[in-house]
């Protein structure tokens, strides 16, 4: 199934990687091109763009849509690979990546690089992967109510805050060093939630909580392995639960985070599950896929098995 057999159009985020996107997708240009491989690509123009173009390029013919930038442009490919119903576009089509952003958290479940020799071969050579998708249900930021996939994770609480303060600041430390250092401010103000949390409509969980953490992916936060049991074709939620965990504890266990072995911590629970419905008293940011979408004082996730094909 390699590009010769598709209609494909890359879809590039220039403004990911702080701006180094735009440059380094030209050098891949260049370089396919001296391997015999014209591509074709439209560059995004601001957030929303990436969903409108893919919806609009499966509906004309495109049966292979490669999302070039990081997990906020995948997030957005993958959605326009859905009608405003949630309805498949196209059922046969399928969902490439060259990673390229700040984060790249997905990528990382497939060890997937961006050098030359690895692009060459996802574009000639790929494996087909079923892939399942987590259908969102939240309030936007212009208060109305929204559904959206998401591909690799969302959570609520500490990892949301992080993301809200990297994305308002400049990535030019990279992946792994702005979050870690958006993690670090942020541990210094955040305050633990007063949440309920509900597995497939059965309370689980009610009280203090530092993060909630909801996956298909393992990874979050550019590289930590937070959901180190996650399958993407399992039709299950990973669910990792830490419940009124104080700093020091987080402090002290960030390395434990990165490697995947935080779940011995007594205040780590994890669960699986097809639905979850996350509910505050008062008003909550969350994140997914390394974006901030919305609010509200309910947010819900369920699972949408074997949603999309993958081509890796």
């Amino acid at each position: 199934m390699s590009t010769l057999n598709h209609k494909t159009l890359c879809v590039v985020n220039p403004a990911s990687a702080n701006g180094r996107t735009r440059k380094a997708w030209v050098k891949v240009e260049q370089a396919m091109a001296k391997r015999g491989l014209k591509l074709e690509a439209h560059y995004t123009s601001g957030p929303g763009d990436a969903t409108a173009v893919t919806r609009q390029a499966l509906q004309t013919g495109y049966t292979r849509i490669i999302s070039v930038g990081g997990d906020g442009t995948l997030n957005e490919v993958a959605n326009g690979f859905f009608r405003t119903n949630q309805h498949p576009v196209n059922p046969e089509a399928g969902l490439s990546l060259i990673p390229m952003g700040t984060g790249g958290d997905f990528s990382r479940m497939f060890s997937l690089r961006s050098d030359l020799n690895t692009v060459y071969r996802l574009l000639t050579d790929p494996q087909p992967y079923r892939c399942d998708l987590v259908l969102a249900t939240y309030t936007d930021w212009n208060d109305g109510p929204e559904k959206r996939f998401f591909i690799n994770e969302a959570d609520v609480g500490l990892g949301s805050e992080t993301v809200y303060r990297v994305n308002r600041n400049s990535k030019a430390l990279g992946g792994f060093a702005s979050f870690l250092l958006g993690f670090l401010v942020t541990v210094i103000t955040y305050r633990n939630l007063e949440l309920v949390i509900k597995v497939d409509d059965e309370v689980k969980y009610e009280g203090k909580t530092g993060i909630i953490m909801v996956g298909n992916g393992s990874y979050f936060g550019g590289g930590v392995k937070i959901a180190p049991d996650a399958k993407i074709d399992d039709g299950l939620l990973e669910i990792i639960l830490a419940k009124d965990i104080k700093k020091i504890d987080l402090l002290a266990n960030i390395v434990n985070m990165y490697r995947g072995t935080h779940l011995k911590h007594p205040l780590v629970e994890r669960m699986i599950g097809r639905k979850v419905q996350i509910l505050s008293p008062g008003d909550i940011l969350f994140e997914m896929d390394g974006e901030t979408p919305g609010h509200g004082s309910s947010v819900t996730f369920e699972i949408m098995p074997d949603a999309i094909t993958l081509l890796l």
